[in-house]
């Protein structure tokens, strides 16, 4: 059996984390973990994935996010039973200081080629788990064979020991806080204290690599505010389960209250979780003594700006690498905009790990094989980037695998960009067999970058049962939706490539690369003869104007938000040939129908900015002309007292003949859609625009009209 003492005792003096890995068949690999546990019974001990000793406890991986929030001393994870890279992520991060984490593997020059179970997550239509290229498992197992502070035993005999790493302190708050576990984590309750009881509008930045505390501050400092006579805290982040910490804290701390699901109540007081798209509502413009949010990395910059400007006290935390989201994109693209609404904002990082020491060499290896440090380009090495010095080139899997470089650049440019970026992406991006990679690249390096899916193409015999909802087939977002969700059952035999991610350096964007990549993708789509380039993203003014800018029309709007995000989403298209740019006309004119008619039900809550953009858009499906009786009717409600209603058709079509205008009022224009498409109530436009009622509400509406007849 194996003798681990030697590297647990380092792991102990150093207060790291250790990694074993197991390689050869299962059998061997499980029994050589079974005595490591039958050793270990006296700890926290959580086994993953298939176990032989049925008679024995063990979870599927798809269980670990239900871990996150505690710790444990020994974790075996069985990748035979697929290796779930989430999963991997979120189970390193509940190891201790002085733990063993042991990973079981096949021969690792046979890993690649390995049936992985986790394949399955990965096939679409037509291809079988048999099919996945293995690229993730082959960069995995070269990172293994490679790395020096880890132990490596296989079945052949071959061994290798972590080599010795230098010794830390133990975590240690260095203060008078039985609560608190370091002094960062003390400092962060104290500036969330400071947020809530100091002067209004002074938010707070926390943001901390995994594991240093953060959102259990959220929860001490929730406890300890509650405690002192604050009524109602609210808490927001993707998920309920992303939140749990945050809860779990506070219920620990605070006796005798109540706990339902996501809510906490402490005597008449209450720690309440709300979901993003849930305060978007007009009843949570207030209602709540402080606002926290945690993973603000996975909550879109402009929900979170809204947060900003209605709550008075708010403090923000994000997790600064991890599966989470990325922070670094959340630093700096939020950063302009707290300087603009409030110049007075602070900021604090959480450097301390809380259940390790620094320089921990598992924290490390982690980093490596999920690409959590991946970042852009550094801002000096593209200075002089322009788009006529950048080439366009396609990116084959292999070359990524081959050049870490190239693939840090890639993968750093796509966690950047989007909020919602896991390590599953990775491995997706690697091994997804309809999956491809473009970029341009200046000097080499990465500038733009734009992951996409190939789709449709589907049988005939498969399309009826598709358009009528009694089949999907996995993967094939655009074709499916535009059968099923649009009412064109014949789309999902066209074939287009759908863009799943685009992404472009933050020094240059706003200089045209974006739009400049997505033609050269286009290029190569049409020699390949396909019918279509689409997206479906979560839809803000800004995307929408870019896709439109880049030549994409809008053909749908899912009636629903997100609610992670608050958005819409929004699918779009570009026509590559005759047959789809005819097929392509006659859906846009059935999406702007429809949507006209959903407005002032499915989307009246949406923004009429947003409403503008996408009508903006589809401008020449909505134009209309104005006849005499119309400009009659438009006269007589500017200078008279005629009701709003008994001019309701020619303003209606005044903002429509306007609405694609450069020159009109954008005030004017977004004043007229809440009203006038989307029905919003009175007072509501009162609220909106700074007025006392109804009264108000009409004389400002008659400018409105006035103004836009005048231009």
């Amino acid at each position: 059996m194996i003798n681990v003492e030697p590297i647990l005792k380092q792991a102990a003096e150093n207060h790291h984390r250790a990694l074993l890995v197991l390689s050869g068949s299962e059998t061997w690999a499980q029994q050589h973990a079974e005595s490591l546990f039958s050793k270990g019974q006296e700890k926290q001990a959580l086994w993953v994935g298939e176990r032989n000793q049925s008679n024995e406890t063990s979870i599927s991986a798809s269980k670990a996010s239900g871990w996150l929030g505690r710790e444990v001393d020994l974790i075996v994870f069985n990748a035979f039973s697929g290796f779930d890279v989430d999963a991997f992520g979120q189970l390193s991060g509940t190891l201790r200081g002085g733990g063993l984490f042991v990973l079981l593997v096949p021969d690792l020059d046979d890993w690649a080629d390995y049936c992985d179970p986790d394949h399955k997550r990965l096939t679409v239509y037509p291809y079988q788990p048999e099919h996945i290229r293995g690229l993730y498992l082959a960069r995995l197992a070269n990172l293994i064979q490679s790395e020096a502070t880890l132990s490596l035993l296989c079945e052949n005999g071959d061994s290798r020991w972590q080599q010795s790493t230098d010794c830390a302190d133990v975590p240690g708050s260095g203060q008078d806080d039985n609560v608190c576990r370091t002094s960062d984590q003390a400092q962060a309750v104290e500036g969330i204290l400071r947020v809530a009881k100091g002067h209004r509008r002074r938010p707070l930045v926390l943001t901390a690599d995994r594991g240093r505390g953060k959102s259990a501050a959220l929860g001490i400092a929730s406890a300890r505010l509650l405690q002192s006579g604050l009524a109602r805290i609210w808490v927001t982040a993707p998920s309920l389960a992303s939140a749990e910490v945050v809860f779990n804290t506070a219920e620990a701390l605070l006796d005798g209250c109540e706990v339902h699901r996501g809510k906490l109540l402490w005597h008449d007081k209450a720690l309440e979780f709300k979901a993003p798209d849930e305060l978007l509502h007009p009843e949570c413009d207030s209602g709540c003594d402080l606002m926290l949010v945690d993973e603000a990395a996975a909550i879109p910059v402009p929900l979170l700006t809204q947060l900003l400007k209605h709550h008075s006290r708010i403090v923000f935390a994000s997790t600064q690498h991890g599966y989470e989201g990325t922070g670094r994109g959340f630093a700096i693209k939020f950063r302009s905009t707290l300087s603009e609404l409030t110049p007075k904002w602070r900021a604090q990082r959480l450097k301390q790990p809380i259940r390790w020491a620094e320089n921990d060499p598992f924290e490390a290896f982690v980093f490596k094989a999920l690409m959590l440090n991946a970042s852009p380009v550094p801002d000096e090495l593209i200075q002089g980037a322009s788009i006529g010095h950048c080439s366009f080139a396609r990116l084959e899997p292999k070359q990524l695998i081959h050049d870490d470089r190239l693939l840090a650049d890639v993968f750093g440019l796509l966690v950047f960009a989007h909020y919602r970026t896991r390590p599953f992406d990775l491995r997706h991006l690697l091994d997804g067999p309809n999956i491809e990679v473009y970029c341009l690249r200046y000097q080499g390096r990465v500038v733009a970058t734009a992951l996409l899916a190939l789709e449709g193409g589907i049988e005939d015999c498969l399309q009826e049962a598709i358009w009528l909802g009694q089949r999907r087939v996995r993967g094939h977002l655009i074709p499916q939706s535009l059968s099923n969700h649009c009412g064109f059952p014949e789309a999902s035999g066209f074939a287009g490539l759908r863009v799943i991610r685009i992404a472009v350096h933050p020094l240059l964007q706003g200089h045209g690369l974006g739009t400049q990549l997505l033609k050269g993708v286009e290029e190569q789509a049409t020699l390949r003869k396909l019918d279509y380039l689409g997206s479906s993203f979560g839809a803000t003014p800004e995307l929408a104007v870019f896709w439109g800018g880049s030549g994409y029309l809008p053909v749908r709007v899912g009636v629903t938000r997100e609610a992670a995000s608050g958005c819409y989403s929004m699918m779009v298209l570009n026509p590559l040939n005759k047959a789809f740019s005819v097929l392509t006309e006659e859906m846009q004119c059935r999406f702007i129908s429809g949507f006209l008619m959903q407005l002032p039900v499915s989307f009246k809550a949406m923004a009429p900015d947003l409403v503008r953009v996408i009508l903006c858009l589809s401008r020449l499906n909505i134009e209309t002309v104005l006849d005499n009786r119309d400009r009659m009717d438009l006269e007589s409600f500017v200078s008279s007292d005629r009701l709003f209603e008994s001019c309701l058709p020619a303003i209606r079509s005044l903002l429509l003949s306007k609405v694609s205008d450069r020159s009109a009022s954008k005030d004017a224009l977004n004043g007229l859609i809440a009203k006038v498409l989307q029905g919003v109530d009175w007072s509501e436009i009162a609220k909106a625009n700074g007025l006392t009622g109804k009264k108000q509400a009409v004389q400002w509406l008659r400018q409105w009209v006035q103004d836009l007849c005048a231009e």
